[in-house]
């Protein structure tokens, strides 16, 4: 069930270790951080409903509740590292100059000064649209727009 790189598994692992969350004063031992990320990678590896904690909880052979607290303790240790780790290219960037070259060939002119476009998310509108309502209609009975 989990399908990662074992080096960028490693990585992630080694940037994570040392952080507090994972340390405690109890008697009761936490689980190491690498089953504590494998479990959470398992988690938001699924999208939707594919995955219950309950499904995790069987797999990795804990409760739920563990699931969910080691779940909590990598994403405290991820959201640390957010102003060293994530960073977005500069416009002049060999990374945006590629990614700009993958929209111009792959996508409607309409879409080619936008960003992050085409994720999956959906963005509710306020009402139903007059035209083609419908088709706005999502499996959550919302009116949305699936980029």
């Amino acid at each position: 069930k989990l399908h990662i790189n074992p080096e960028i598994f490693d990585d992630i692992l080694d940037h994570n270790s040392g952080h507090p969350i994972f340390t405690n004063q109890s008697n009761n031992p936490q689980l190491p951080v690498a089953i504590q990320l494998a479990i959470f990678l398992n988690c938001t590896g699924h999208y939707g409903n594919a995955i219950s904690p309950k499904d995790v909880g069987q797999w990795a052979d804990v409760s739920v509740r563990l699931v969910i607290n080691c779940s909590d303790h990598i994403m405290i240790a991820l959201l640390n590292l957010y102003d060293t780790s994530i960073q977005f290219p500069t416009p002049d960037s060999e990374d945006a100059e590629h990614a700009w070259q993958f929209v111009e060939a792959r996508s409607y002119p309409e879409w080619r000064n936008g960003i992050f476009a085409i994720d999956g998310s959906a963005i509710n509108l306020y009402k139903k649209p007059s035209l083609y309502g419908k088709a706005f209609y999502d499996r959550k009975s919302n009116y949305s727009l699936n980029c």
